[in-house]
């Protein structure tokens, strides 16, 4: 059994330009003025759109957002990049290789959903590595071991860690984009109840990111976020862990993917996806999933087969 290295599939964003050559020959009674403008008018591939890549790290999230580069950089600009945790130590070789061969030179926003291992484990290496520009989690005492040494760790390399709550919105990011934290409420349930909901708006597409959320507080989230049933695309939280009646009525048909591995606990729950949608992508049998969306519309582009 074989696991192919995840590559970029996707073609180089285009540096091409429409030119338009306007010639205008105006008549005057003193003499002809001859006025050539040249307008620069760029097309639909120089439009860079917002791509969310799930990476295979095994029994593990890691989720890599491209943001379009904010207004007036221009399109040769980076793209701004947020990393929504980062694996375990065991798959940090793997992350750092996939971000090695996207060419992300820096990461300007983490995201730590929750102080579990296989959420936060490969981010030490990653920021060994990789400049990170801040650093968001939720605050939770109840961490498994590692999580403070880490803390630590990125407090020596001055990067700046705030805790965020429901209600708030990320700040720093392309005008196009926002990114809200829908939970916790507070910090009074289980860790994976505890984990930051982030749902990402770019134009009129939207994704939900559920990290390890139950289903109790998966069904508390659709009572207090009605509108979240409009997300284009969802992230089923927990790896395909238990799920509320409430969230398989919402999300069936959604373009549904699931971050998973070799586990001890039987996940995903076949039963369950099969109530959702026919097409689920999974990380264990699809390798990396990259979605791409321009705002308007949202579609997989590429993913890496595993051999599984």
């Amino acid at each position: 059994m074989t696991h192919s290295t995840a590559l970029r599939v996707n073609p180089e964003r285009s540096r091409s330009f429409q030119t338009r050559i306007i010639e205008g020959l105006i008549c005057c009674g003193y003499g002809i003025l001859l006025g050539l403008v040249l307008a620069t008018v760029p097309t639909q591939a120089d439009v860079q759109p917002l791509r969310a890549h799930f990476i295979d790290v095994g029994y593990a999230d890691a989720i890599l957002l491209e943001f379009p580069p904010p207004a007036g950089r221009g399109l040769s600009a980076d793209a701004t990049t947020m990393l929504v945790d980062a694996g375990d130590a065991r798959h940090s070789s793997r992350l750092m290789s996939y971000l090695k061969v996207n060419q992300i030179r820096r990461i300007d926003t983490v995201v730590i959903t929750h102080p579990h291992q296989n959420h936060f484990g490969g981010l030490r290496k990653v920021a060994g590595r990789i400049p990170i520009g801040r650093v968001f989690h939720n605050g939770d005492p109840d961490a498994e071991k590692g999580y403070s040494a880490l803390l630590a760790y990125l407090e020596r390399r001055h990067v700046p860690v705030e805790i965020v709550r429901r209600g708030q919105t990320l700040q720093q990011l392309p005008a196009s984009v926002t990114v809200e934290v829908l939970n916790p409420p507070d910090l009074n349930d289980s860790p994976n109840n505890n984990a930051l909901a982030l749902r990402i708006k770019h134009g009129r597409v939207s994704l939900l990111l559920l990290a390890d959320i139950g289903p109790d507080r998966q069904d508390a989230l659709l009572q207090a976020f009605p509108d979240i049933r409009q997300a284009d695309c969802v992230l089923i939280p927990h790896h395909g862990g238990p799920l509320g009646g409430a969230f398989i009525e919402a999300f069936q048909g959604k373009l549904l993917i699931v971050s998973t591995g070799p586990n001890r606990w039987g996940l995903p729950r076949e039963d369950q996806l099969k109530k959702l949608s026919d097409t689920i992508y999974r990380t264990d049998k699809d390798g990396t999933i990259v979605v791409e969306s321009d705002g308007v519309a949202l579609k997989v582009v590429s993913w890496t087969q595993n051999d599984h």
